[in-house]
């Protein structure tokens, strides 16, 4: 039965203004595709510290042979693959949004 009574609130139950509720969830939305995106820039960052490291061994020793410009163009083409390019624009997409 409608008492026409507001309800009462729950003990520690916070009201949440819906408009500051959906900026915090789009902040959200943005700080996840950022850490993803973050993921493949330090992914392509430690691979290139390696490739770097192995320059240095095979510059010192002359008796090892190898070319650190494959590992490099492997890490260029997985900085311009489809699957960087969607993390960047998204986000991109959910800044804007949360900003708007």
């Amino acid at each position: 039965m409608y008492s026409g009574a507001p309800k009462s609130k729950s003990a520690g139950e916070i009201p949440m203004n819906a408009e500051m509720q959906k900026r915090a969830l789009a902040a959200r939305d943005a700080h996840l595709a950022l850490l993803e995106l973050k993921k493949l820039v330090e992914d392509a960052a430690q691979a290139t510290h390696d490739a770097e490291f192995e320059a240095i061994h095979l510059a010192i020793d002359a008796r090892r042979s190898g070319d650190v410009r494959t590992i490099l163009r492997v890490i260029m083409d997985r900085l311009s693959s489809a699957k960087f390019e969607t993390a960047l624009s998204q986000a991109r997409e959910k800044l804007e949004t949360a900003a708007s």
